[in-house]
């Protein structure tokens, strides 16, 4: 499988992230969680996404599943992102290395 540079993330990729997001939300609300419980949510959906390239490339499971799990998986991550840019900002706004 070759690399697709994201090419497809602002038409296709993003408006399933925003729709991921907005069904978490719906579904469990504003979460506030320490660092290290938010690294744990996601390194589960990494082994849900793990098991479902197997289960794609092993038993012929639809790749839409590769997908799904995917995008789960990035939505979660890019939360996290998200919340450690506001707290670098801070950092760097506050002077702490």
């Amino acid at each position: 499988m070759k690399d697709l540079c994201l090419e497809t993330y602002t038409e296709e990729i993003a408006p399933l992230v925003f729709r991921e997001n907005h069904r978490q939300l719906e579904k469990w609300g504003i979460q506030d969680h320490l660092a290290s419980e938010w690294l744990m949510f996601a390194t589960e959906e990494l082994g849900e996404l793990a098991q479902a390239i197997g289960e794609w490339q092993y038993r012929g499971d639809p790749a839409e599943n590769v997908v799904k799990e995917a995008i789960q998986t990035a939505t979660l991550c890019l939360k996290i992102a998200e919340m450690f840019q506001v707290i670098s900002f801070k950092e760097a706004n506050d002077g702490r290395n």
